[in-house]
């Protein structure tokens, strides 16, 4: 079960990537926010030079990323067309829809009935993008007890959701937000998150294959 244990740490960064996706489109930005994100970034190992830029940017003039943020993501005084960022409301056209019926109940049979009390509805990007943080958190846990049957339970878990729900309408609709707004924040939150997920639909399709993987090569050895 050796293998079962390496990948702890790539699944608690892969929580953490969540989460801060999570922060980004639930939170409104302010200056000492901004600020806090900016040094998150700052000690991230990871390749963050776009979402650096857009953090930079709103630092420089925070009342108009947060004005833009509200415009785009926050339900309000509208007077444009723009899709709201519930995958209900971008995929049916209505909020609330079948689609947030759905995602409540796999939240809630996961065992995550209110995953972001400030979402306004399970279905929001960030409530989402928040369940696959607790989830891949679950596989963290899993790989560091070496329980590999677990480990594979909730690698599937994501894998289900991730091409039933999120990987199913976020990237095109970050990627259509990202071309679409005119603030610099915006459009880095917007594009990070969308190649983010899309990246994530590959590997969890990897990591599904070698957790089934290793739970028949002990079967096949007996």
């Amino acid at each position: 079960m050796s293998g079962v244990a390496e990948g702890a740490d790539e699944a608690a960064q892969r929580s953490q990537g969540y989460w801060l996706l999570s922060r980004l489109f639930l939170e409104v930005p302010t200056p000492a926010g901004l600020a806090e994100l900016r040094d998150l970034l700052r000690n991230s190992a990871a390749d963050a030079a776009l979402l650096n830029a857009g953090v930079e940017d709103a630092l420089a003039d925070p009342d108009a990323a947060a004005v833009a943020f509200t415009r785009y993501l926050c339900i309000g005084d509208r007077g444009h067309s723009e899709p709201l960022p519930f995958e209900s409301h971008v995929r049916e056209g209505s909020l609330p829809g079948e689609n947030t019926l759905h995602v409540a109940a796999l939240m809630a049979g996961a065992g995550y009935e209110d995953v972001a009390p400030g979402a306004v509805s399970p279905d929001h990007l960030g409530a989402e993008l928040r369940f696959m943080a607790f989830l891949c958190h679950a596989e963290h846990r899993a790989r560091q007890d070496r329980d590999g049957a677990e480990v594979h339970a909730k690698l599937q878990l994501q894998q289900s959701f991730l091409h039933s729900h999120l990987g199913q309408w976020a990237p095109a609709y970050c990627s259509g937000l990202a071309g679409r707004a005119v603030n610099a924040y915006v459009r880095a939150i917007a594009a990070v998150t969308a190649s983010t997920i899309s990246g994530e639909i590959a590997l969890i399709d990897e990591l599904c294959r070698r957790a089934a993987a290793q739970q028949v090569a002990p079967v096949l050895a007996a």
